[in-house]
């Protein structure tokens, strides 16, 4: 068992990443002064597989549970679900007394985010993420947030949770294509960390879906400790937060072009390599190391839909990113491993030429 603190301006809470944890929640966090009124927000397809043991786990914390089913899949991070969360609330009778305990991935973990810093004007939240790309990267850090006319996390707070646990048990019932959407993040990591990072990520890939838990655990706890350490210096992204962002405006626009029918991470993949494209495109590196960093997806499949998506399309998405300032488009591109370059600016044509250069690799 693998532990750090994640210190912001407004927090310091813990990250725990291990096996049988979750089976022993009541250990784990009593210590942390947490309420014992809780309010499950649990993935459909998480609960699918685990209901008996959440049921028990939780009933043995605490007396009074209420456990909430949220549809898998980015069509629940909408204001609609969470108004309806807000109403069992208000009808099981929580108040501020409240934990709000996020079950699943990415998409519950927004939305339990979201919930628990309006609900009362806040409440207590602990993280139990399931999917590997929540293990490495949504679970921290605090950022909420839903999605709104067809615009991914347009709206949303940052709100630090009371404690994070990684159980990398959750794992072992992923399916494969959650596995390589989890990679997305884990590469996005392997460009911004540092070179020994980068051989350990590309020397693992061939083996991964047989990967011995300690190896997993070790992939988590350095992404999630780098994660941390900019979350530590730039809490609410209005500077250095910003290189995680790094393939992210491409991912946004193709996950909004496709109406969110592709993983998250699977967008973040093909972001990556678009934003790899254009940072050559742009000068930053040459031919020869672009072609050095594209081994990193050679093994990787990623959904045909994604090489046909419309580059004018998805040019047009990408300028009403919400990372975008004085309605121009600010890109997060590479240098070197471990070398960002922040806000650039970029024209039309070049960004265009970058996505068509993506999407003729993956094919």
């Amino acid at each position: 068992m693998k532990k750090l603190l994640v210190k912001t301006d407004s927090s310091t809470y813990p990250v725990i990443i291990g096996t049988e944890i979750f089976n022993n929640l009541n250990k784990v966090i009593i210590k942390e002064n947490l309420y014992k009124n809780v309010f499950a927000i649990v993935d459909g397809n998480v609960l699918g597989l685990y209901k008996r043991k959440i049921e028990l786990v939780l009933r043995n914390y605490s007396d009074k549970v209420s456990i909430y089913s949220l549809k898998p899949g980015e069509s629940s991070k909408s204001y609609k679900i969470i108004n309806d969360i807000y109403s069992h609330l208000m009808n099981d009778n929580f108040g501020r007394d409240t934990i709000i305990i996020a079950i699943g991935g990415g998409v519950t973990g927004d939305i339990a985010g979201f919930v628990a810093s309006t609900f009362m004007r806040g409440v207590q939240l602990l993280h139990i993420p399931t999917t590997l790309i929540s293990d490495v990267d949504s679970a921290i850090g605090g950022k909420t947030g839903f999605n709104f006319n067809g615009r991914k996390n347009i709206i949303g707070t940052f709100y630090q949770p009371q404690m994070v646990i990684t159980d990398t048990d959750f794992l072992n019932t992923l399916p494969r294509r959650e596995l390589t959407s989890g990679l997305g993040e884990i590469f996005k990591y392997s460009f911004l960390i540092d070179v020994d990072f980068y051989k350990t990520v590309l020397k693992i890939l061939p083996e991964f879906k047989n990967l011995k838990t300690a190896k997993i655990e070790n992939l988590i706890f350095k992404s999630v400790n780098f994660k941390s350490s900019v979350v530590a210096a730039d809490e609410k992204e209005s500077g250095i937060r910003e290189i995680l962002n790094f393939g992210h405006t491409f991912a946004h626009a193709f996950e909004s072009e496709l109406n969110f029918r592709i993983k998250h991470g699977e967008a973040v993949i093909m972001g990556i390599i678009s934003g790899l494209f254009l940072s050559n495109r742009v000068g930053l590196f040459n031919k020869q190391k672009l072609d050095k960093f594209l081994e990193m997806f050679e093994s990787v499949k990623l959904p045909t839909k994604l090489k046909k998506c419309n580059t004018a399309n998805l040019y047009k998405i990408m300028a009403h990113d919400k990372k975008n300032r004085a309605g121009k488009i600010k890109f997060v591109l590479l240098q070197d491993i471990g070398n960002i370059v922040t806000d650039i600016e970029i024209g039309k044509s070049d960004v265009q030429r970058a996505i068509t250069s993506a999407q003729k690799f993956i094919s």
